[in-house]
């Protein structure tokens, strides 16, 4: 016997994408607390999900080389099997943020359930990248569109699904993984990208840093992935003045829900902030805000500087076209420092955190 009537959310990936996917099961039961809320995605991310508040069941498409997920309400298969079992859990209406061939086969095995798809904008960013003399209109923040979509206040509060989701011992790891910072503070820094137009180098990072320290009394904890580039150039930059954390993506979520604010390049740290609750100053370069994946809480902001040559990829580029990678490299610690002390005066309630120099 079928269960109550489920709406399912169909996000396969990438991992910051699924981040700013997964606010959607909390909107769809602000806008009716009765009804499940299934989540489709990849097998990799299926454990990010674990104990997701807003989350009924999660429905993990099974990867070739994949692990096995761990949530318990997991239900995992190839994409037939999914659908097949997902007609046995009485969904009622699916929602495709995805957009791709394999979420359109899940449509195509519900013709009779009521569909509802988010404008992708796709178009629109390719404007701003290749015909930028046409002065697109900004895409909205993505949140703003899942809510609207949800039939919501585009402009209302996003739940911190992934700091609910996470059980109150991965939190004490998470704080113990922090170490020393805790104590007066800390700032998570991610300093990856996959793709070299969106990395800001590693010594603007540190040097950010320094000048973090020295004028707020905060630490600064680094986000990298083992073998990614941007850990190599952090490494030798350290030397004592902060701690590099290679760690699986939900222990560093436990780890970002005692910071005061998170500092990102254009990748999937930048989506922590919202998940779990705190402010963000996202680093853009060959991508730009306008995309639509930048200030998604009340608080966040950005750090970039005005050149011609921007954007230069709808989703960034392994190579500066120019040669010259501008802009990133112009882009000087003190104005992304400027940046986040007003996030953090704003987050205090309007009163500076400088340190005083009495």
């Amino acid at each position: 016997m079928p269960h109550r009537r489920a709406a399912a959310v169909v996000r396969f990936s990438s991992l910051g994408d699924v981040l700013l996917a997964a606010h959607v099961p909390g909107y769809l039961k602000e806008e009716d607390s009765s009804r499940r809320v299934l989540f489709v995605t990849k097998e990799r991310y299926a454990d990010l999900l674990r104990g997701h508040p807003h989350v009924d069941r999660v429905y993990a498409v099974r990867e070739r080389h994949g692990a096995q997920p761990s949530a318990t309400s997991c239900v995992s298969g190839s994409l037939r099997d999914m659908i097949q079992a997902m007609r046995g859990d009485g969904v009622e209406e699916i929602l495709d943020l995805h957009q791709n061939w394999r979420s359109s086969r899940i449509l195509a095995g519900f013709p009779n359930v009521k569909h509802r798809l988010p404008p992708k904008y796709a178009l629109r960013r390719r404007l701003m990248v290749y015909a930028r003399w046409l002065r697109p209109a900004p895409v909205p923040p993505l949140l703003r569109t899942y809510r609207g979509l949800c039939g919501l206040d585009p402009a209302g509060a996003s739940d911190p699904w992934l700091r609910r989701a996470l059980s109150d011992r991965e939190l004490e790891r998470g704080a113990v993984k922090a170490g020393g910072a805790l104590a007066g503070g800390f700032v998570l820094m991610g300093v990856g990208a996959r793709l070299e137009t969106k990395r800001w180098p590693a010594s603007h990072f540190v040097a950010l840093a320094d000048r973090i320290e020295r004028e707020r009394g905060l630490t600064s904890l680094y986000a990298v992935s083992p073998g990614e580039r941007a850990a190599a150039e952090l490494a030798p930059l350290l030397s004592g003045r902060g701690m590099a954390l290679t760690l699986p993506f939900r222990e560093l979520a436990a780890v970002a829900a005692h910071a005061r604010a998170v500092v990102s390049n254009d990748s999937a740290v930048l989506h922590l902030g919202p998940a779990v609750g705190i402010p963000v100053v996202g680093v853009f370069g060959g991508t730009v805000p306008q995309f639509g994946f930048a200030r998604q809480g009340p608080l966040d902001d950005v750090a970039e500087i005005e050149l011609g040559c921007r954007p230069c990829g709808v989703h960034g580029r392994s190579r500066c076209p120019l040669g010259h990678h501008a802009c990133m490299r112009r882009l000087e610690p003190d104005r992304a420092f400027q940046v986040l002390a007003g996030v953090l005066d704003r987050a205090n309630g309007g009163r500076s955190t400088a340190v005083s120099r009495a």
